[in-house]
């Protein structure tokens, strides 16, 4: 579940498209051009690039900063793990659940 609907635009149109059109073929064509715009939109390479790096870059950081706090005996507590899996853990509830 996402916190922010913006992501979720088509799948509105589709539900909206649900409850108001009740001639199927019309139904399908409508929602084939909410998905053929949505193709269709234009994005910015490097932000596409970034957006879907996120995810693997927080999880490598920690792993990373795992390592380096193990080799320096660092104590592991548990506030630990949370200030470090708290960016992973926002992003992810921010973003939901990945595709």
């Amino acid at each position: 579940m996402s916190w922010f609907s913006w992501d979720k635009t088509v799948e509105k149109g589709f539900d909206i498209i649900d409850q108001f059109v009740d001639d199927g073929d019309l139904s399908q064509k409508l929602k084939a051009q909410f998905y053929l715009t949505e193709l269709q939109t234009k994005t910015i390479p490097i932000f596409d690039a970034i957006h879907k790096l996120m995810r693997p870059s927080l999880a490598l950081v920690q792993v990373g900063f795992y390592i380096w706090a193990t080799n320096n005996n660092v104590e592991i507590t548990p506030e630990l793990v949370a200030g470090v899996s708290g960016a992973t853990g926002a992003y992810t509830l921010a973003k939901g659940k990945g595709r």
